[in-house]
Formats: structure tokens, sequence, C-alpha cells
């Protein structure tokens, strides 16, 4: 699975003196390689500092997203990662297209929702229009 994502061109591994570093799309990524399948991780640009709204948001956003099944966020250090699993029996299409989806969700995550929420708008919810 690995091999076909590095020959995809989305994946891209640098070793230098031992240490190597991933990139997916351009991105700093990390890997975990299994038998079957991989899991890649994209880092957010998003500081550790946000608020707890911003991962509220972002949690529900991809629990309601039928695009984001297969991704998790997880907060290593001071770094924001997006992870995607990826299975060996995917065909390339679908391949390309969780990348793709992988890379619009992050930029999602990083810019849609870093948008300030305006606390002074009445909530719709009860109203009748």
């Amino acid at each position: 699975m690995l091999t076909r994502l590095i020959e995809s061109g989305f994946l891209a591994c640098q070793s230098v003196e031992g240490n190597t570093t991933w990139t997916l799309a351009e991105r700093r990524a990390l890997v975990i390689d299994t038998d079957t399948s991989v899991s890649i991780a994209i880092v957010l640009a998003i500081s550790t500092e946000i608020s707890a709204d911003w991962l509220t948001q972002a949690t529900l956003a991809l629990a309601a997203s039928d695009h984001a099944l297969d991704c998790g966020l997880q907060l290593r250090g001071d770094l924001w990662l997006l992870w995607r699993y990826y299975d060996e029996i995917q065909d390339d299409e679908a391949l390309s297209q969780g990348i793709v989806m992988q890379l619009a969700i992050a930029r999602f995550l990083e810019k849609s929702l870093l948008k300030p929420v305006d606390s002074n708008r009445a909530s719709l919810i009860g109203r009748t229009v």
C-alpha cells in the first residue's frame, strides 16, 4: 500500500542520516504502515492554543461528514494531526479521492473553523420563519 501511495506521486519520503521525513502533497506528514493498510497524518497549521469551541466544531464536523469517516484528529506535542486510514483494497480512484478529501478537510479545519463565531448572533433554533 505504501508503494502505491508513493507511486501515485502524492506521498514522498526523504531519508537523511537515518531520519525519514514524509510529505503528502507537499505537506509534512507522518506514516504508520501495516501489512494491509497505511495511516497518514498531515500536520495542520493550527496553534495548540486554540479554543475549546474549535475542537468541538472540528470533531463534530468530522463526525457529521461521510467523507471523514476514516479520519481522526490527534494532538501530539505541539502539533495537530489529521489522520486518515487507507486500506489496501481501495482502487486507485478511491485512493486519490481519499487523499484529495484529506487535504480538503485539513484546509477546512485550518481556515473555515478558525474564523471567530459571532456570539451575538441569535440562534435559529426554535424560530419560526
